[in-house]
């Protein structure tokens, strides 16, 4: 069967041409040409991407990364020939696009191709079909029509007001012949009386002039009339767009930013957001212009007394909404593209960057305007958050530390079309704590990044601000894995909308199961997530209960203080704790062993003893120790002539893996480790051996024969 872009050459030119409108710059024609064969195989079998499914998130990602691979290997065999040179460069310049539009976001690119391909084929298919049905538009495209068809709607009401405008003046010319007209009648009649026969003439032409006049004055203000209902209407459909965009697109966008704080793939683009704020500038800066030149010329020739109040009064909320409508998108659009860390430690450098995607539509960047950072507090967010919009606000009474660095200038990126500032070398120096209430501690209290700025536009005065998401202070590193806790809880259990920085006390396990399996699958950079019998494991942990029925615990809450405040039975830490360690030793030493599934992991003593006395001699698992945070145990079965035993070596920690991997320690124990439960061969470790290469870059090196730490264990030995 031939390949859907073999179908797509031969559409007729109209359907072509919708073809042609599916792509763009999000993901231009040339590259679909381009790689047409590699494309669709690649892409033929679809990738349901899902916020709680962190391995399609990843194959996703990688799909696009492989895009962007094959677009440049594309490009570099093009011979430079004069002939080629054109295709060569552009193919360049796309791919340069291509990577700053989707920097961190490769599962944005994925879902564009995706649904490039998913519109195409549904273009293709009513052709073959012979239907003319309508293919169902994305979302992507219904915002970008909408817009395209209010800019169409704003250039025929700029038509009408220049039309106006013509016909206005041409009244004005013939009211003032009609004056110097009737000065001379007045005149004319006083001399001669109105019986005169001249007087009488000069009256039929006046009473004509003035007649044609009205006419012309009563057409001018139905002209006028018409003008104001187009402008009303496209008033109501820009405001309605403009809900869209912001009021979902772009909340959608920055809830997707929170979670992305922990670990989700981002899939949402900032760039086709831009697009679509930059448009409504554009609609709304021109509607503005055209009410209030309407608004001028009523002055110039009012309306009739009876009229004249309530046109006004029309055309002075039209131009009160549309400078609403301004405002808004101008406030709204001033977003963080970068965070600064949620978890931030004084004096330590940080980053961020904040951008105003209507910036270079309304030339904001001429002005070069200030960006100021400051740290507020909670109550402070919430103060400022509460203030009517429409108040003037100071700067200065919004801090609760001292920032160092804490200026910069907005910017226009031409390549980009972007109008930002990049915060480099931020560092916060103090900070002014609030009084605890209760048992909270300083690594639960949350404050805010504040970026400030303010500028003109017209006559226009805007003093715009942004928020970060909420930031937790730590002077000591060992502070970090608490301040971790409350920012994890926050990014996925906030509600969006909410007073400044309001969570609930308790949410559904299966939140809380979503939640660690996000952040555990991000910070182990791995494919693989959390399982049932994982999150199961996980489950009678929080919930203190390792008797719990598979059925029932689904249906429980989790507290935050079953979460991280309370320690777990006959423990010293917490539920978090003991997560967020084996977390980073996984993630930082045995993340390969993991992606493969070799690391069982979460199962309790009793469970492993149970698996492996079913096993034959010599099988073990890895599995994280309940009693030590951040360790894992090798438990292996023994089987001599009388019996068969479970041994559990001593929790190996991060310090002790640093030393000699996980995958040499089981080396190292060879004589009693054959078989990883239940029937993989140790040799698969082989690969994550580290002692070999060391011992040969050591010899190379030095000359010296190397010498190595061994992994020794007595006949007996059980801990865990």
């Amino acid at each position: 069967m031939s390949s859907l872009w073999d179908r797509t050459q031969k559409l007729p030119k109209d359907l072509f041409k919708q073809v042609e409108q599916v792509y763009g710059d999000h993901f231009p024609l040339e590259v679909r040409f381009q790689l047409a064969m590699w494309i669709e195989e690649s892409f033929s079998h679809p990738v349901q991407v899902k916020h709680e499914d962190i391995d399609s998130q990843n194959h996703a990602a990688q799909l696009g990364q492989q895009l962007l691979v094959q677009l440049d290997a594309k490009a570099d065999s093009i011979p430079s020939d004069p002939d080629k040179f054109l295709t060569k460069q552009k193919l360049n310049e796309i791919s340069m696009s291509l990577k700053t539009r989707y920097n961190g976001n490769l599962v944005g690119l994925y879902m564009k191709v995706r649904q490039c391909l998913e519109q195409e084929l549904a273009i293709v298919t009513q052709f073959q079909m012979g239907t003319n049905n309508p293919v169902e538009q994305s979302l992507d495209q219904q915002i970008r029509q909408k817009l395209s068809l209010l800019k169409q709607r704003v250039a025929e009401t700029g038509v009408e007001l220049e039309r106006c405008k013509h016909d206005q003046e041409a009244v004005t010319m013939e009211i003032y012949s009609f004056k110097e007209n009737d000065a001379k009648y007045e005149q004319l009649k006083l001399q001669n009386g109105e019986a005169h026969a001249d007087v009488k003439k000069w009256k039929v032409s006046r009473d004509k002039m003035e007649l044609g006049i009205k006419q012309k004055f009563n057409n001018l203000l139905s002209q006028r009339a018409a003008l104001v209902r187009a402008l009303v209407a496209n008033f109501h459909e820009v405001k309605e767009v403009q809900a869209q965009v912001l009021d979902k697109e772009l909340i959608n966008w920055k809830r997707e930013q929170q979670l992305h704080g922990n670990g989700l793939q981002m899939t949402l683009s900032l760039e086709s957001l831009q697009e679509w704020c930059e448009g409504l500038a554009n609609i709304i800066w021109t509607m503005r212009q055209q009410i209030k030149q309407l608004e001028i010329l009523k002055s110039q020739i009012a309306d009739p007394v009876s009229d004249s109040a309530s046109a006004t009064n029309v055309l002075s909320e039209l131009l009160s909404g549309i400078t609403d409508l301004l405002s808004n998108l101008v406030t709204g659009t001033f977003i963080i593209e970068k965070q600064p860390p949620q978890v931030m430690k004084t004096n330590t450098r940080f980053t961020a960057t904040v951008r105003l995607l209507v910036g270079g539509q309304l030339n904001v960047h001429m002005a070069s305007p200030s960006v100021s950072v400051s740290i507020i507090s909670e109550n402070q967010a919430n103060q400022l958050l509460k203030t009517p919009a429409q108040s003037t606000k100071r700067r200065e009474d919004y801090s609760s530390g001292e920032i160092l660095n804490g200026q910069g200038n907005m910017e226009f990126h031409a390549a980009t079309r972007q109008v930002s500032v990049n915060f480099r070398n931020l560092q916060l120096k103090r900070i002014k704590r609030t009084e605890k209430k209760g048992t909270e501690s300083v690594m639960e209290e949350k404050f805010s990044v504040l970026f400030w700025t303010e500028f003109q536009i017209g006559e226009l005065k805007f003093q715009v601000w942004t928020l970060s998401l909420p930031v937790v202070v730590i002077v000591h590193g060992n502070q970090e894995p608490q301040a971790l806790a409350t920012i994890t809880w926050d990014n996925a259990f906030a509600e969006w909308g909410r007073p400044p920085f309001r969570v609930p006390d308790k949410v559904s396990w299966a939140k809380m199961a979503s939640a660690l399996n996000m952040k555990w699958t991000s910070a182990c950079g791995t494919n693989r997530s959390l399982t049932e019998e994982n999150l199961y494991y996980l489950a009678c942990k929080v919930f203190r209960n390792p008797n719990l029925h598979i059925d029932d615990f689904k249906n429980l809450v989790v507290s935050w203080g079953q979460f991280c405040r309370e320690p777990l039975p006959d423990r010293n830490f917490t539920f978090w704790e003991w997560f967020y360690r084996v977390m980073n030793l996984t993630a930082t030493h045995m993340r390969g062993p993991w992606s493969e599934g070799y690391i069982m992991g979460f199962v309790s003593k009793n469970r492993a003893e149970e698996l492996l006395m079913a096993m034959e001699g010599g099988t073990f698992l890895l599995r994280f120790s309940d009693s030590e945070p951040g360790g894992v145990t090798i438990a292996y079965v023994r089987q001599d002539a009388h019996q068969k035993n479970v041994f559990m070596v001593a929790p190996f920690s991060s310090k002790d893996l640093l030393q000699r991997s996980i995958a040499d320690v089981i080396f190292d124990l060879q004589e009693y480790l054959t078989f990883l439960f239940p029937n993989t061969p140790k040799d698969a470790f082989k690969k994550f051996s580290t002692s070999v290469a060391q011992n040969e870059r050591a010899q190379t090196a030095t000359g010296y024969v190397p010498h190595s730490l061994k992994t020794h264990v007595p006949e007996i030995l059980e801990r865990g």
